[in-house]
């Protein structure tokens, strides 16, 4: 078995903390416009009109 060494772990926190950091940032960056995307969305209007066709 290979053992785990202070480099790997470091490479291994590194690589979980940007992950964090690129959700996040996704997270501010798109929270505003698929909010409003979704603000008007009425899924009760949706299924009314596929039934009515």
């Amino acid at each position: 078995m290979s053992e785990l060494t202070i480099d790997q772990l470091i490479k291994i926190i590194l690589g979980v903390l940007v992950v964090i950091a690129v959700i996040i940032a996704l997270y501010f960056f798109f929270k505003n416009q698929v909010i409003d995307f979704f603000r008007g969305f009425n899924l009760s209007k949706i299924f009314l009109n596929l039934i009515k066709r």
